[in-house]
């Protein structure tokens, strides 16, 4: 879409622009207001357009940015500044020029008028300078009586108010008024009267080149009604007509060539006549009948530097030498502290811009990855806290980078030990005729503390071992693997329950790097003689389901590491269809939303009602009562139980599947 616009705004304005080429080519003298306004807006919104992306890309950058704000408010002013004082000199230049004309304008008159008072007075000698001709005829009543042929024997009644009365000569500031000869020259003319007598004056060259001669400068006198004022363009807006003149519009009656021949060209642009100045005077009237034939006069003039400090700075040469001085001293003033603004700006920009693109460089190396990257402060601006945050900002990350790859690492580490820590449980219950187990291991942490375990004694024997080591995480599933090992070589020399429990104790006090406990219950189960012997150590109590009823069998005895070495023992016949719960406190301690935990006296309740069920419907039952009294509350202890069901069949024997 912004292309196919682009392409459109192209189009008309070269399409525009052909246009205007071939319209004035053809000399047309007029253009629909309407087309023009099209095909001037459409270039102006290409040009707009063009100027936005340049500028969007030169300004892309924040030195280039800077700079140019400087630029704008620092360098473009100067420049602006220096033409409106040249075009403000320009116009008092020519405000000059037109007080030197209309003064030559009024001298000439004056003289005319002094030389009309003393033609009256019959004097013959001319007033005014020698280099000026003046012409003269005496008038007596209206009739012409001596003088110059030009002017006419019968004086117009239109012109009898421009008569002034001989008294008022020297009073009265003349201004110039132009008439038309009989062969069509534009002079200066002033008529005198006294009594039934007048005389009237006027110059015999033309009026231009009297007022040249006195000004020296170029005059050109142009009448409105001179074809070259015509419109050659006519804009039509609205219903209203707007003329354009053509550039030529500043030509005049009278050709320049002579008096631009008399400034040669190694003259010095000083004597150069490019100062020019409009005067409108009065209406332009005939002296044969005093009609107007034109509304005004338009005089062009034009003049140089040095003719305006001809007559300006020539009164004085010391007043003019020390305001030259004042001037020159303003200047340097001005311009040493416009330096030293000027070089604490590009001192500013460079700096800052120095900054940003260390700033800039820093960012794209940590979007590459590289958070080592950081920013030397110097600055002590709010360029430097940025630098310092950004510097802040890497740290922060490259320190997360580097924990979150320990915690990867980590994690990996743990995985393998808990993959580890499951290996060392029982992977194939022993299973029989016999005997039916069933098991959990639910550990709160990636490494957990409670341990279980069944171990074949000899053919008609197995141990089943529950433990809970106290704490959480990597060192207590060392623990446990320590207590593991330590085990299997126990109830491999075919030791005693209690004996077992005494070593493991004895093991865990000789830990002495930091104190820790572990409870735990050793169940050993004889085949032939349908017996259970239990001992425990500070574990919580074993359950025994026989026909519906739950027996809860608490042993008090003191954990392993603990000072003492009493620990609770009792010996149990076994009945078909018996079974026994062992598991840790992490179930029983299971709390609910309010944080009331599930309890021994749930735990019994949940398992009553299991005659003729086997191990896994008494495991399933106790964790379906536990995870409906958690109401999706996490864990915050290991989960550890082992279900076994006594079927009464001694002489099997248990076998690995």
């Amino acid at each position: 879409m912004r292309r196919a616009f682009l392409i459109f705004l192209v189009v008309l304005s070269i399409g525009g622009a052909v246009a205007l080429a071939v319209g004035n080519g053809l000399g047309a003298s007029w253009l629909s207001g309407t087309g023009i306004l099209a095909l001037t807006g459409s270039l102006l919104l290409f040009l707009l357009w063009l100027s936005a992306r340049v500028v969007q890309v030169f300004l892309w950058r924040v030195g280039r940015r800077l700079a140019f704000s400087y630029f704008l408010i620092g360098v473009l002013p100067i420049p602006m500044v220096g033409v409106l004082i040249l075009l403000n000199a320009y116009l008092l230049c020519g405000f000059f020029l037109g007080h030197l004309y209309r003064d030559a304008a009024a001298s000439v008159q004056q003289d005319l008028a002094k030389t009309a008072q003393a033609k009256l007075a019959g004097e013959t000698a001319q007033l005014g300078p020698q280099e000026t001709e003046i012409a003269y005829a005496i008038y007596e009543r209206g009739w012409k009586v001596e003088g110059d042929p030009r002017l006419p024997y019968l004086w117009p009644k239109a012109l009898a108010d421009l008569s002034i009365p001989v008294e008022s000569v020297s009073e009265r500031e003349r201004t110039a008024q132009y008439f038309v000869l009989p062969d069509g020259s534009a002079t200066l003319l002033t008529a005198v009267g006294q009594g039934r007598r007048s005389a009237v004056t006027f110059l015999s060259q033309s009026a231009d080149s009297e007022l040249m001669r006195r000004t020296e400068l170029w005059i050109g006198l142009l009448r409105s009604d001179d074809p070259r004022k015509q419109a050659r363009w006519r804009l039509e807006l609205g219903g209203r007509v707007f003329s354009l003149h053509p550039f030529g519009g500043r030509s005049s009656l009278r050709d320049r060539s002579a008096f631009l021949a008399e400034r040669s060209p190694d003259s010095g642009w000083l004597k150069r006549p490019f100062l020019w100045w409009s005067e409108v005077s009065g209406s332009l009237r005939s002296v044969q009948d005093g009609s107007v034939v034109a509304d005004h006069v338009t005089a062009n003039l034009y003049g140089d530097l040095s003719l305006v400090a001809k007559h300006l700075f020539s009164s004085s040469l010391e007043f003019d030498t020390a305001i030259l001085a004042g001037l020159v001293g303003v200047t340097g003033l001005l311009s040493s502290i416009y330096a030293i603004a000027a070089a604490m700006a590009l001192y500013l920009i460079y700096t800052l811009s120095r900054a940003v693109n260390r700033l800039s460089r820093a960012t794209e190396a940590v979007q590459r990855g590289d958070f080592s990257i950081r920013i030397p402060v110097r600055r002590t601006d709010q360029v430097g806290e940025l630098q310092r945050s950004f510097n802040q900002m890497s740290a922060n990350l490259e320190t997360l980078v580097s924990t979150a790859a320990q915690k990867e690492s980590l994690e990996k580490e743990l995985r393998i030990a808990r993959d580890l820590q499951r290996s060392l449980l029982p992977r194939d219950l022993p299973s029989s005729e016999a005997v039916e187990f069933a098991t959990l291991f639910e550990p709160s942490a990636a490494i957990g503390g409670d341990y279980f375990d069944i171990l074949r004694i000899d053919d008609s024997r197995i141990a089943v071992v529950i433990a809970d080591v106290s704490g959480h995480g990597l060192p207590t599933g060392l623990r446990m693997a320590m207590l593991k090992a330590a085990l299997v070589i126990l109830v491999e020399e075919a030791k005693a329950p209690v004996e077992i429990l005494r070593r493991l104790s004895a093991m865990v006090r000789a830990q002495t790097d930091e104190r820790f406990f572990v409870t735990a219950t050793v169940g050993v189960v004889d085949f032939r003689n349908g017996t259970l012997e239990l001992t425990n150590a500070g574990h919580p109590p074993t359950y025994l389901m026989r026909g519906g009823e739950v027996e809860e069998i608490l042993l008090p005895g003191n954990p392993l590491g603990a000072l003492g070495e009493e620990y609770g023992q009792t010996r149990l016949d076994l009945e078909p269809g018996d079974i026994l719960v062992w598991l840790s406190d992490g179930l029983i301690e299971t709390t609910d939303p309010e944080g009331e935990p599930f309890g021994y006296d749930r735990t019994r309740e949940s398992l009553e009602g299991l005659a003729g069920s086997g191990a896994e419907a008494a495991r399933d039952r106790l964790l379906a009562a536990v995870a409906r009294h958690a109401a999706g509350e996490p864990p915050v202890d290991d989960q550890t139980l082992v279900a076994m069901r006594y079927s009464g069949s001694v002489e099997s024997r248990p076998r690995k599947e």
